[in-house]
Order: C-alpha cells, then sequence, then structure tokens
C-alpha cells in the first residue's frame, strides 16, 4: 500500500511458483471469462478436459483427475474414495487413514484429523474417527535416537507396526507429503518414501501422496515423489497448479481406483461426490498457462539449481551462529531450525520466532514459520520463494537472515 518493495520469499502460502504479474497466466483468465465464464463439471467444459489431459501427461501412472478449490479439498476426495473403493472391493472394514506427526494435509475435517500437528487441532474435536498418525522422517530430532540413517528406517517401519497393530484388513491408505512442510521442513533420506511405499504393498494398503505444497516444481521435480522413484495410487495437488492466480486442486488417481467406479449408475459404484467451483474454467485455463510458462522457463530444473545454491549459501552463511541448529531443503524449499543451545537441540520460544519474522519484515523480506505444530516447538524458519529467483535476490535472503538471527540471537542472550 505504501510502496515499499517486498521479497516475497514464501511464494504467498508456498504457491506462486512463477512469480508475480505474470501477463499470460492473466490473459488466460480473461480470455476464458470471455468464452466460458462457468459451468460445472457435472457435465463438463474444454478447459478442464484440456488441464485434465496435460495432467494425465504428466502423471501417467495417476491419470484420472476430480477437481476442487484446495489443497484440503483434494485429499478430502483422496479420504472418501479410498474409503468407497475398498466398500466396494467387499472390504468394508478397510478404513483407516495413517499419517505422520508434524504433517499438514488441510484445515477441513477430514483433512485435519489427518494432520500430526497437535495445536492445529486443538478445540476442534472431537475430529473424524479413523485417521492415526506414526512417526515423522525427522532426522534432526530422531524419535528412534538413530545417530545417522539407517536402511530399513525406523521411522518407514513405523508404518509397518502401526498396519499390524490395527489389523491390515482395516487399514485404508497411507498418506505422506514428500517433504514435510508447515511442519518445518522435514527432509527424510532418499529411500525412505520407497520403504513406505514398499510397505503399502505389501499390506496391500493405498498410497496417497501430498504434493499440495511440492508440486509444480518445487522440490526440484515437476512432482517430488517422481524424483524419489515412486508410483502412488493417488496424487493430490493445488498450489503450485496456478501459482496462486486462481484457487484450485486436484486429485489424481490411478486406472485400477478410477475403474472401480465405473458400470451401471444404478449400482451405486459411482462417485458421489459434487463441488460447484471445482475444475472452474477460468482456474483451469490459468493453470494450463501456468504449466506453459514452467515448462516453456524450464523453471523446474531452475528451482533445483537455484535450491542448491541457496541452501549452499544459508549453510556458509550460518553455520558460526549457535542459534542454528539445522539447515535442510530439497529445491526451493528450505528450513532453518534455530536453538537456545546447540547440543541440547533446545527450541527457540516463540517470542524469539515471532521477533524474527518482524525483523525480515521490516527489512523487505517475507517469509515463513513453523506456527500452530507443538508446543513450544514452533522454531523453524521456513523458505520457498517463486522458482524464477535469482542469484542476487539469493544474497539478499541470505544476508538478510544472517543479519536476522545475530541480532535476535544477541538480544535473547
Amino acid at each position: 500500500m505504501d510502496g515499499r518493495p517486498f521479497l516475497d520469499a514464501a511464494a504467498g502460502l508456498w504457491c506462486v511458483n512463477v512469480g508475480y504479474g505474470r501477463q499470460e497466466l492473466i490473459d488466460a483468465g480473461a480470455r476464458q471469462l470471455s468464452e466460458l465464464a462457468y459451468y460445472p463439471l457435472t457435465q463438463s467444459h474444454p478447459a478442464a478436459i484440456q488441464l485434465g489431459e496435460r495432467l494425465g501427461d504428466l502423471l501417467p501412472h495417476t491419470p484420472h483427475f476430480y477437481f476442487s478449490n484446495s489443497g484440503s479439498e483434494a485429499n478430502e476426495v483422496a479420504f472418501k474414495l479410498v474409503r468407497q473403493y475398498w466398500r466396494q472391493q467387499g472390504r468394508p472394514d478397510k478404513v483407516k487413514i495413517l499419517s505422520r506427526h508434524r504433517a499438514y494435509h488441510g484445515s477441513t475435517l477430514g483433512a485435519l484429523s489427518a494432520t500430526g500437528q497437535g495445536e492445529r487441532r486443538r478445540d476442534y474435536g472431537p475430529l473424524a474417527p479413523g485417521f492415526i498418525q506414526v512417526a515423522a522422517a525427522y532426522c534432526y530430532r530422531c524419535p528412534f535416537d538413530e545417530s545417522a540413517p539407517q536402511a530399513p528406517h525406523q521411522c518407514a517401519l513405523d508404518f509397518e507396526r502401526r498396519i499390524r497393530m490395527e489389523d491390515p484388513d482395516t487399514v485404508a491408505a497411507i498418506i505422506v507429503e514428500p517433504v514435510v512442510a508447515g511442519g518445518g521442513v522435514l527432509v527424510a533420506p532418499d529411500d525412505y518414501l520407497a520403504q513406505v511405499a514398499g510397505i503399502a504393498r505389501k499390506y496391500d494398503v493405498k498410497l496417497i501422496v501430498d504434493e499440495v505444497v511440492t508440486g509444480f516444481g518445487r522440490t526440484g521435480d515437476m512432482f517430488a515423489h517422481v524424483g524419489y522413484g515412486i508410483k502412488p495410487d493417488i496424487v493430490t495437488m493445488a498450489k503450485g497448479l496456478a501459482s496462486g492466480y486462481m484457487p484450485i486442486g486436484a486429485t489424481a488417481v490411478s486406472e485400477d481406483i478410477f475403474q472401480a467406479f465405473m458400470g451401471d449408475p444404478d449400482s451405486g459404484r459411482h462417485f458421489r461426490h459434487v463441488n460447484t467451483f471445482g475444475g472452474h474454467p477460468v482456474a483451469a485455463a490459468v493453470s494450463l498457462a501456468n504449466i506453459d510458462v514452467i515448462e516453456q522457463e524450464e523453471l523446474v530444473g531452475r528451482s533445483r539449481e537455484q535450491g542448491g545454491i541457496l541452501l549452499r549459501q544459508l549453510k556458509e552463511a550460518l553455520s558460526g551462529l549457535p542459534w542454528v541448529g539445522d539447515i535442510r531443503g530439497r529445491g526451493l524449499l528450505v528450513g532453518i531450525e534455530l536453538v537456545r543451545d546447540r547440543s541440547t537441540k533446545e527450541p527457540v520460544s516463540n517470542p524469539f520466532m515471532r521477533s524474527m519474522a518482524r525483523f525480515l519484515i521490516d527489512h523487505g523480506i517475507l517469509a515463513g514459520k513453523a506456527t500452530d505444530v507443538e508446543a513450544s516447538h514452533n522454531n523453524v524458519l521456513m523458505f520457498a520463494p517463486p522458482l524464477i529467483i535469482n542469484d542476487d535476490e539469493c544474497e539478499i535472503l541470505v544476508d538478510t537472515v544472517a543479519r536476522g538471527i545475530a541480532e535476535i540471537g544477541a538480544q535473547a542472550l
């Protein structure tokens, strides 16, 4: 409002992947408004058909799409699909959904029930039944006290232990973010997701990969799970799909799941799900233009390259600061865990984090921070800048963060 410039190192809420003011996306939305401003997907319309085909090319193992308005809704669709799928397979007891501590899957009731953040769930109970959390792949604070990653990883095996404890005949699906984002940018060992996928197959449990944050280039792959070499049954997406220019989400499903809902409508096998604005023509048209920009400007590779540069520069600049416990990331998704004491790993306080956020804003940087995750354990600064960030902007970001941590840390002594 007052003309101050800001470097948005959080891409809004992790979503403005192609940056602000992209005329290609603006024009695509305006054209679609002129051609067909709205029509529901109870039938169909060209923009949604074209977007489904385009996404199917990107995700050939999950080539069928249900459109919605947000990541929360995309995950809700996934939960409904797997429960109805198993009921139609004659296995109605397979209803439980396993997720992880510190994971975030959305703010609606089912998605919040899958979310493993105690503070974010507080005051909203009773939550939806059948959602169970297991250990996160949190290497800096390994819940199994492993000094170094070992295969098979105990955090992956925790899924197997819980499935067996609950009875595999009662477990419908596992849902995981490739990188736990809002819970503190938790980057698992490279072979972790493959181990989780193997456990899901072993016990006949569907695997849902939540790519709401990590999709569309954020981690240096168009979709993060592809870089980890796994083939999930369901993939959910939202934020980067239209780079925040329009609200849109999608749930991609395998051929196996899709075919389970085909047949005579009177059989009751159809997916009884309606969304007034899901796959909105304008949102779909903007999404198509957004994917064009990502591909034409090779922003996936740029995310991988610039993310490596940013991570290296942060480690070089912050290594001497006693309040920096861990620096981690994948692509342009980076977390800095701040501690009072490196040896004990005691987290810095919530007021410290608020002061740090205020310092960055005062110096023209918009950043993210873990909020409402665990009581007194919201100590991670998080960066997810637009994929177009350049070298000079990375240097400004690193320098400002280093000065901020040093200044706020000194005041806290």
